[in-house]
C-alpha cells in the first residue's frame, strides 16, 4: 500500500469523517485561486497547498475539535492578540495571560501593548492522526474559505450547506 492510500485509510477511520478524496494539482490551482483576504488571512491552507499530496476530507458534527486554535487575532508584528477558544477549554482560568472572552468561542488578551493594525489569521493546525505514519512528514490541516469549501463539495458531489465540512490535509512523503 502506497504512503498515500495508508494516510487516506487513517483517516477514513476516524470518528465522523464521511469521506476523504486526494486531491490534483488543477484542485489545488484552483483552491489558491479562490483564497480571499477580506475576513482572514488563511495561512493554513495554503501551508497544505505546498506540501507534497493534499487530502480532502468531509467530517460531521462528531468529528473531534482541532488540537489547537484555528483563529488568531493578530498584529502586524504577528503578535498574538486573541484567539479561539477550544471545547472545553477554560482559558481564563489556564492561561497566564490576562483575558477578556468575546463570547464563547474567542478571548482577547489584554496584557500587552498592540500594534495599529490588526488581522485575523487561519493558522496551519496540527493533524496528529497522520504524524504516526512513518514516511509522512510535515503534516499540517487547514479549514478552507467557504469558495474552497463549496469548490470542494461540487468536485466530490458531496450535498452543499453546513452538514459536512471540509478540512484539508497536507503532507510530504519520505522514503520510511
Amino acid at each position: 500500500m502506497s504512503l498515500l492510500e495508508a494516510a487516506k485509510e487513517r483517516v477514513r477511520g476516524l470518528r465522523g469523517v464521511v469521506r476523504v478524496e486526494s486531491l490534483e494539482a488543477e484542485d489545488r490551482d484552483a483552491i489558491r485561486g479562490m483564497a480571499t483576504k477580506s475576513a482572514a488571512e488563511n495561512r493554513g491552507v495554503a501551508e497544505v497547498l505546498s506540501r507534497d499530496a493534499v487530502l480532502c476530507l468531509f467530517k460531521g458534527p462528531e468529528f473531534r475539535p482541532p488540537p489547537e486554535p484555528t483563529i488568531l487575532l493578530v498584529d502586524e508584528t504577528g503578535r498574538v492578540l486573541g484567539r479561539e477558544v477550544l471545547p472545553g477549554e477554560d482559558v481564563a482560568a489556564t492561561s497566564p495571560r490576562r483575558v477578556v472572552r468575546l463570547g464563547k468561542d474567542f478571548v482577547i488578551y489584554t496584557d500587552q501593548p498592540s500594534g495599529t493594525q490588526y488581522r485575523f489569521l487561519l493558522p496551519p493546525v496540527p493533524f496528529p492522526e497522520l504524524e504516526a505514519i512513518p514516511g509522512l512528514a510535515d503534516v499540517v490541516s487547514a479549514s478552507p474559505d467557504p469558495p474552497q469549501d463549496d469548490f470542494m463539495k461540487r468536485r466530490f458531489a458531496v450535498p452543499p450547506g453546513g452538514e459536512h465540512a471540509s478540512i484539508l490535509v497536507g503532507f510530504n512523503l519520505r522514503n520510511p
